[in-house]
């Protein structure tokens, strides 16, 4: 629809932006006796810019409370003012508009900032998406052409606060009659790094399950330790176990040397058997 006469244009150009969600005040500044229309953005017409600086996005804080900060830009873009800007939490039941601009406003901001802090977030993963929306123009002729574009930014973001746990430990409180004892790990959660410690000493990294080997015989204590992706260290419980591995008794001794005398035995017959007759027709000869 067009319209030549000054007033009913203005007049038009509010209920266009009531209706289309376009605000042109300032209209009376304009040349009264160009045509304003609703159009369609143009195809290389870029929208305003959404600059979050908290939280990061695809972040985890071990924390659990966060501040949301985020600029609205129009400047360097086909966009000349703000016109509206909500966000929208999974925490939240409702949208939160943080800017909404009035057709009764002589101005129209091509800036804004919004800082907000949201405490006692639960531990899990949380999203935050911002919309904001901006009006630009341009003249083509005796027509002004007004459109609106809208810019979405989505923020995915991870609370954790509580350490790893450590379900289950392959050691047990127990006699190994061996010097090697497995040591297999199960954690709630991923995990940067993994150590144990045994009986009090300095730990020892581990990238995952391992065997702890050539222990003498005695009493021992382990403790493994896990550091997850927030930075929190999880402690498994204290394991106590002993090493006693068997003695060689009398018996395995006349064991082995009856073995080793049949082996000796069994060899010797050998070197008769091919020995003896060689050295007789020799002493013959």
């Amino acid at each position: 629809m067009r319209k030549t006469l000054p007033t009913v244009a203005f007049i038009l150009a509010l209920w266009l932006s009531a209706v289309a969600g376009v605000h042109f005040v300032g209209l009376a500044h304009a040349n009264p006796f160009m045509y304003y229309e609703v159009v369609s953005p143009p195809a290389d017409a870029s929208p305003l810019v959404i600059s979050v600086s908290s939280p990061k996005n695809n972040t985890i804080y071990n924390v659990n409370s966060i501040n949301l900060t985020f600029d609205l830009n129009t400047s360097n873009t086909s966009i000349h003012y703000l016109l509206a800007a909500h966000f929208e939490a999974d925490w939240m039941q409702e949208n939160v508009t943080v800017y909404k601009q009035s057709i009764y406003s002589p101005e129209f901001p091509n800036f804004w900032k919004y800082n907000e802090r949201f405490c006692n977030l639960s531990d899990g993963e949380h999203s935050i998406v911002i919309y904001a929306r901006g009006g630009g123009g341009y003249a083509e002729g005796l027509t002004y052409n007004f459109f609106d574009m809208t810019t979405i930014s989505v923020i995915d973001f991870t609370i954790d606060t509580t350490p790893p746990s450590i379900s289950s430990l392959s050691v047990e409180n127990k006699t190994y009659s061996t010097s090697d004892v497995p040591l297999n790990i199960t954690v709630n959660e991923p995990v940067s790094q993994a150590s144990y410690s045994l009986n009090g000493q300095e730990n020892v990294t581990v990238s995952g399950n391992t065997t702890i080997t050539d222990l003498p015989n005695g009493n021992y204590s382990v403790v493994v330790y896990a550091t997850d992706l927030a930075g929190h260290v999880g402690a498994s419980e204290t394991i106590a176990f002993t090493v006693s591995k068997p003695d060689l008794t009398i018996e395995a001794l006349l064991s082995t040397t009856t073995m080793d005398l049949a082996i000796i035995a069994a060899t010797a017959s050998i070197v008769l058997c091919v020995g003896l007759p060689v050295y007789f027709k020799k002493r013959k000869h």
